[in-house]
């Protein structure tokens, strides 16, 4: 047994924090093994744009295992809404981006997933009530998606919180100052997620991929996509196992 189950709780048995000791080594060993065979090694400098909504609390660990894989690649790294990151890659600020990807670029995305209402567990709205909104700035695909939903439904609603950044705007959810659409995977304790439907329509699907600029190097981009495939595929695996 490498899990102990109870109703409120699952934490490893000593079983399980071994086992996960050497999986955190086997992972570090094959990083260390595609490093050390990569024929010719890939070094150089790449400008990176990350999107707001990508899998926050797996960025550090795709960051950290790309830098132990390719230690001789300098990351710069941005973070932004993805149509600015687009016209930063465009202006050739950016040598590559990870970003939403549009509805006939879903082919290549890299990661999936869906996104959802959500709001402070005691979140309760009265039907009539004006809906509080808590949304990242325009342009932003999210935004315009909840506030026309709400216009079509003809529920009163009003944005009373616009973020800088999706922290911010996660922080406003938490501290109930408005319902906001997130990727599932920002879904933090004390958050509930609002049931889709005739209130809250669904917000569809969440679809991330690498768009180049004109002058990306090809082998580190290539190289930033595998690592970023199988960590994030490690970690949905992961995920699975603990929900069943």
């Amino acid at each position: 047994r490498v899990f102990e189950r109870t109703s409120r709780s699952l934490a490893l048995t000593a079983a399980g924090e071994t086992l996960l000791d050497y999986a955190r080594r086997i992972l570090e060993l094959n990083d260390e093994s595609v490093r050390r065979i990569a024929q010719p090694p890939v070094t150089g400098v790449i400008r990176l744009g990350i999107t707001e909504y990508f899998v926050p609390t797996d960025l550090p660990r795709i960051l950290a295992r790309f830098a132990a894989a390719y230690p001789g690649v300098e990351l710069d790294v941005r973070m932004g809404l993805s149509r600015d990151l687009r016209q930063m890659i465009t202006a050739s600020v950016l040598d590559a981006a990870i970003v939403r990807l549009a509805p006939n670029e879903r082919a290549r995305a890299i990661w999936s997933e869906p996104q959802v209402w959500v709001a402070r567990e005691d979140f309760e709205a009265q039907r009539g009530n004006t809906v509080p909104l808590a949304l990242l700035p325009s342009p932003c695909v999210l935004r315009a998606h909840a506030i026309e939903s709400m216009k079509k439904l003809r529920r009163p609603a009003k944005v009373c919180f616009t973020g800088s950044s999706m922290p911010s705007v996660l922080a406003a959810v938490s501290a109930g100052l408005g319902v906001s659409i997130i990727p599932r995977s920002s879904l933090q304790p004390g958050m509930r997620v609002l049931k889709s439907g005739r209130d809250y329509p669904d917000p569809g699907r969440l679809d991330i991929g690498v768009v180049n600029g004109v002058g990306a190097r090809k082998d580190i981009v290539g190289a930033l996509e595998q690592v970023m495939r199988h960590t994030l595929d490690v970690l949905a695996a992961g995920r699975q196992r603990l929900a069943s």
